[in-house]
Parts: structure tokens; sequence; C-alpha cells
């Protein structure tokens, strides 16, 4: 089979995306009616809010979430809480958290694609990531765990 080298740096870039691509909780909300907004009135993550997983989402469709039972999705916000969580990455590990410049900031790296880093000014709406990797996947980091 043949593939041409852009069809496949396309779909690196998509599963990097899906897989990696994460905004902290309550950047977006979804309203009742189904469409998802920026959340306008979003002034970022606390300090202690930002030092967990639970408080970044996966930014793509939610596939974790559709499987979760009624009583699982009972303490969650539907219109805050309709992505997947990266706490329930498996494997479990899989992120690496950094307070960077005296907690003024924090860092998210991914272990499972290395290169991937994502950064929030906790108080701020200041947010973003990046890519720079070789767009290889670490397949042996549930070994290294």
């Amino acid at each position: 089979i043949r593939i041409k080298e852009e069809t496949r740096l396309v779909s690196i870039i998509d599963q990097i995306d899906k897989a990696v691509a994460i905004i902290p909780r309550g950047a977006l909300f979804k309203s009742p009616f189904g469409p998802t907004h920026v959340n306008r009135t979003f002034e970022g993550l606390t300090l202690s809010e930002a030092k967990k997983l639970s408080s970044y989402f996966h930014f793509r469709e939610p596939v974790d979430l559709k499987n979760k039972t009624l009583l699982e999705k009972a303490d969650l916000d539907p219109s805050l809480d309709f992505m997947d969580s990266l706490e329930h990455d498996i494997p479990k590990g899989s992120w690496s958290i950094q307070m960077e410049r005296g907690n003024a900031l924090v860092v998210l790296r991914s272990l499972l694609w290395p290169g991937l880093t994502f950064f929030h000014a906790p108080g701020t709406k200041n947010c973003g990531y990046i890519y720079v990797g070789t767009g290889e996947k670490n397949m042996d980091l549930p070994f290294m765990l």
C-alpha cells in the first residue's frame, strides 16, 4: 500500500489532536439546547483546581463520558462537564503536572505523545498548547509506569 506523506501527516495530526488537545474546566460551556460556547465569564482555574487532572478536559467529542452510568454522572455539571476528563486517561500517569514561576503557571505534558505541552496561568484566561514532537506515540509508556 502506498500512502502519500501528506495523507500520513494529516492522519497523525488528527490522532494527536484527539488524544491530547486539552482545555481547562469552565473555558467552554454547553447550553441546554446543545451548542457549545466560549465561557466569557471564565476567569481561569484557582491554584488548587489547576493542580488537579480533573480540572482539564480533552477538546473533542466525549468518548468515555458516554459510557458512564447515571450514578457516575450524578456529581457532574452537565453545562461544564460535557467532555472527557484527563484524570480517567489510560494508562494512569500519562500526564505530568508541574508548577512553574512560583505557582504562577501550570504546565501539563503528555508522556504518551512526547512533545505536547499545555500551559495555564491560574486566575487568568491564558492557556494554550503546542506539540513539538516526532509524531510517534510512546507505546512503551504502560511498561515504564
